[in-house]
């Protein structure tokens, strides 16, 4: 995989890239992002050789990454089945829905494209090339959900990300989607409802609140994640995550009857619950 095109480099894309390069010195990066301070970072960071079109970058490839939010992977992968690609070409992706890129990816895959889908569950709150790190991803999984790519495809393209420290995981695309939504998603849209219902009503009282408590900052912490990104990842699976509110509608109401009733036992079971199981997270880490 002597050249990588990468379409997107945000923070996930350009911690891609970095960790590409650190593999490889000589691997010869490639990209396309819209906002110009993006590829200016990694170009100036010599991550990137240059900056290139779309249909450009694709076409010199023995590697693409589509890291843009789940949309664009889509379009993007509609896109790549109308060009002329050279026919070893891995195509694969960031993503962090999967049924809908591996069915956006059938028309590329029945012209004999391999197509390999990725995502890191990592990441951060903060944006762009220049908030991106080698280390981003370390000690984290990777989930891979394999379209059509052969055995030594995704060999390559492991050992061409073995700096960043990755546990990878294979899984299906319905596996994949109802992991994530549990476990990322719905964290994600907890944050962002617990934030704005907790913040105007703050706001609106007559006292200065001093400085906000560790529990609040814990809990809130990734509502400061992109609105752009998490509005496409929300509406790109709705399915499994409208399936995760209902699951967590009834943990708030059986929790809330419980206060409501002055039952202790309950209240204390409830937490007791919780705290083994947030106890038992730690241990896989």
């Amino acid at each position: 995989m002597k050249t990588v095109f990468i379409n997107g480099l945000g923070l996930i894309g350009a911690t891609m890239a970095r960790i590409i390069k650190a593999a490889n010195p000589a691997t010869t990066i490639i990209a396309f992002d819209p906002k110009q301070e993006n590829i200016t970072t990694m170009v100036d960071d010599g991550v990137v050789d240059s900056a290139v079109d779309f249909e450009t970058g694709a076409k010199q490839a023995d590697l693409i990454i589509l890291a843009t939010p789940v949309s664009g992977i889509c379009s993007s992968l509609r896109q790549l089945a109308e060009l002329d690609l050279k026919s070893d070409v891995l195509v694969t992706d960031v993503g962090s829905s999967k049924e809908n890129i591996l069915a956006a990816a059938e028309p590329l895959m029945n012209h004999g494209v391999q197509f390999l889908g990725g995502h890191p569950m990592a990441g951060s709150h903060l944006t762009g090339s220049k908030n991106s790190r080698l280390d981003l991803f370390a000690n984290h999984s990777f989930f891979l959900v394999n379209g059509n790519a052969s055995p030594a495809a995704i060999k390559k393209y492991q050992a061409l990300l073995a700096p960043g420290q990755l546990h990878f995981s294979s899984l299906t695309a319905k596996q994949h989607d109802q992991l994530v939504s549990a476990t990322s998603h719905l964290p994600h849209m907890v944050a962002f409802a617990l934030t704005n219902t907790i913040i105007p009503e703050v706001d609106d009282m007559a006292i200065d609140p001093g400085i906000p408590s560790g529990g609040l900052l814990d809990t809130t912490r990734i509502a400061k994640a992109d609105p752009d990104m998490w509005t496409a990842i929300f509406t790109s699976e709705r399915a499994d995550l409208l399936a995760q509110i209902d699951q967590f509608q009834k943990q708030l109401t059986r929790l809330r009857t419980a206060i409501a009733v002055d039952d202790q036992d309950s209240i204390h079971d409830q937490l007791q619950a919780a705290n083994e199981a947030r106890l038992r997270l730690e241990e896989k880490r």
